[in-house]
């Protein structure tokens, strides 16, 4: 039964398919490994499953829709995702839990939406009623958390 899931779901990973990732006009997929390891690691400190709602887009699609024109979708290494049940600021402190979305872009969206991206350099923005502010505006970034995560950046993870 199990190897029957992994051929519908998981033809990138045990939770996540290429036709999840498609372009929605050419169906092409370019998707970054490193994305979708993050994104079963979101996924496993969710404890649900993770929507992916956009992954890979061509250049055209990418217009069309009104990415930026250096978008991290066009790269494959994006994608705009919601954890059904789990707040905004939920799902942004989880995507910090994850060194790769630490470590590279995480957009929070008033639709309910997080694009999380694995880019080399942290980014951090939010979009509300069409307007790219900052994060702050919609979530906080807890500072028990926040000194967690840089010190396990620092001196790497800690044994149990």
């Amino acid at each position: 039964m199990m190897a029957a899931r992994l051929t519908q779901l998981g033809d990138l990973s045990a939770h996540f398919s290429k036709s999840e990732f498609a372009c929605r006009c050419c169906g092409e997929v370019n998707i970054d490994s490193a994305l979708i390891i993050a994104l079963e690691r979101l996924r496993a400190l969710a404890a649900k499953p993770v929507l992916v709602h956009d992954g890979y887009r061509c250049p055209a699609h990418n217009l069309k829709v009104g990415g930026v024109p250096d978008s991290e979708h066009t790269l494959g290494t994006a994608a705009d995702v919601s954890i059904p049940g789990l707040t905004l600021q939920r799902m942004y402190e989880l995507a910090l839990q994850v060194p790769a979305f630490f470590e590279g872009g995480i957009g929070v969206y008033d639709t309910s939406f997080l694009h999380l991206d694995v880019r080399s350099h942290p980014a951090r923005w939010a979009r509300v009623r069409g307007q790219y502010v900052g994060v702050q505006e919609l979530v906080t970034t807890p500072a028990t958390l926040l000194a967690k995560i840089r010190g396990e950046a620092a001196s790497g993870p800690q044994p149990a």
